[in-house]
């Protein structure tokens, strides 16, 4: 009887070969700004941490059409990226938004159970996708999407220059606890294609301009 033959083991690809895919390079690019919003906030630069948190969001919005251009990505390339996505996610949403709004509240011990449920629902919402996500013929999501929950809360930002500070905090905190029940909520929300995608990029950039504007002025 003829020996059998071994099973050839597959070989697994290295880990820095995941960035030769420009999709990755932008997610993870997206994680750095958002380490850079942490790093303002933390060091009290409120205007240029908002910046920052746009462009996570922009970086965020523009990683999956540029996926979806790449030719030859393999199985392993859209499953990596697909992580990374999420984890960079993770970062801005789930970790970000939470520094910057304790930030704006002077890290008070007060505002930490809205940072607590703020980076509990966008977990939870990101679990939520990952296992049930969007097919190619979805044209909305179930509860509120974390880049726009990120886009709102920078919206927000921009009441800091008419309010008081103690009125502010009021509203920021109350923005948080709205966008955290808004993104576990089993609202349906619109994905953003055509026109209305390159919109809300217009938009993002004119909220990163006019936070520049205020880090300066």
């Amino acid at each position: 009887m003829p020996d059998a033959q071994p099973t050839p083991v597959p070989t697994r690809p290295q880990i820095l070969a995941s960035l030769r895919d420009a999709a990755n390079l932008l997610t993870l690019a997206g994680a750095f700004s958002s380490l850079l919003a942490i790093t303002f906030a933390s060091t009290g630069r409120l205007s240029a941490a908002a910046v920052a948190l746009v462009g996570a969001f922009i970086l965020d919005v523009v990683d999956g059409p540029v996926a979806k251009r790449l030719h030859g990505r393999t199985a392993d390339d859209r499953a990596i990226g697909a992580s990374l996505d999420t984890l960079a996610d993770v970062i801005s949403a789930g970790v970000t938004l939470s520094v910057v709004f304790l930030a704006y509240a002077d890290f008070e011990a007060a505002f930490i159970p809205g940072a607590l449920i703020l980076t509990g629902a966008a977990i939870l919402r990101l679990a939520y996708f990952s296992v049930h996500g969007l097919t190619e013929t979805s044209t909305t999501y179930t509860g509120l999407p974390t880049d726009l929950a990120i886009i709102s809360f920078v919206t927000v930002l921009l009441l800091d220059q008419p309010l008081t500070r103690s009125a502010f905090q009021i509203v920021l905190y109350g923005a948080v606890l709205v966008l955290a029940g808004l993104m576990v909520s089993s609202l349906p929300f619109p994905k953003f294609t055509g026109r209305p995608f390159y919109a809300v990029l217009g938009f993002g950039l004119f909220l990163a301009a006019t936070h520049c504007v205020i880090a300066f002025s």
